[in-house]
């Protein structure tokens, strides 16, 4: 709300031959035969120059990276930003109670963000 106020999710989606991971804080990764749930937003070019300064993009802490998906019966090109570090790390507790609210605000299974703490473990 706070770094992109105009945005508007979309829907839940999931992602198939991607899985959740934590370097730290969460990212995303090919990983085949596994799939990961997220929730996708309609952001503004507005919001998009805000995340790409918070997310670390002109420093390379992040990339944008795209994949298509069928949205309500149409293929749709959907941005990410994905880390450009390797290896995982636990998240802080605080983190990933943050993303914990977030699944059960938008009814995703936190059986995926549980399986990917206990990877990190």
């Amino acid at each position: 709300a706070y770094r992109c106020p105009k945005a508007k999710v979309v829907s839940s989606l999931v992602l198939p031959d991607y899985r959740l991971v934590f370097r730290g804080v969460a990212d995303i990764e090919r990983a085949n035969h596994n799939e990961v749930q997220g929730v996708l937003w309609n952001i503004t070019q507005e919001c998009e120059n805000a995340l790409d300064i918070f997310e670390g993009v002109a420093g390379g802490m992040y990339r944008k990276e795209y994949f298509c998906i069928k949205i309500k019966g149409k293929v749709e090109e959907v941005m990410f930003y994905k880390m450009n570090s390797i290896g995982y790390s636990e998240p802080s507790e605080y983190y990933f109670n943050g993303i914990h609210d977030g699944y059960k605000q938008n009814n995703l299974d936190d059986t995926f963000l549980f399986n990917a703490l206990e990877a990190n473990i």
